[in-house]
């Protein structure tokens, strides 16, 4: 029987911890470690990383436009992040960031709660 091949998707990695600032680059390197592997086993390009360095999480939708704006313009094809409990307060934060990505036509993609989307249908 043949493995089933999951479809190969070019994405930034982004890295986002909340810790002390002496601490903030060897979390974020920890974390890169740990979204390569899951990228690896699972046929995703890391084809650039966006870190959060500490900052507020008004840097993180900052990040996420850019993201989304790379998106629009074929750079990538989506976000590869830890969790979502590394980028959002929230549910509403969450579905927010997601929705963002996915208008973009991206993928948004987590290593603990795996491909996420938004199955909406919108009518005219």
């Amino acid at each position: 029987m043949a493995k089933k091949v999951e479809p190969r998707y070019e994405c930034i990695a982004y890295l986002s911890v909340e810790a002390d600032l002496a601490d903030v680059d060897r979390l974020e390197n920890k974390q890169l470690k740990y979204i390569k592997e899951y990228a690896k086993a699972h046929n995703i390009a890391i084809v650039g990383i966006m870190r959060r360095h500490g900052f507020c999480m008004n840097d993180v939708y900052r990040n996420f436009r850019q993201i989304a704006s790379l998106i629009n313009k074929n750079r990538v094809q989506g976000v590869i992040i830890a969790g979502m409990k590394f980028v959002s307060n929230d549910m509403e934060d969450a579905y927010y960031k997601i929705g963002m990505i996915k208008a973009a036509g991206g993928q948004f993609i987590t290593v603990d709660e795996g491909n996420l989307g938004m199955k909406l249908v919108m009518e005219d």
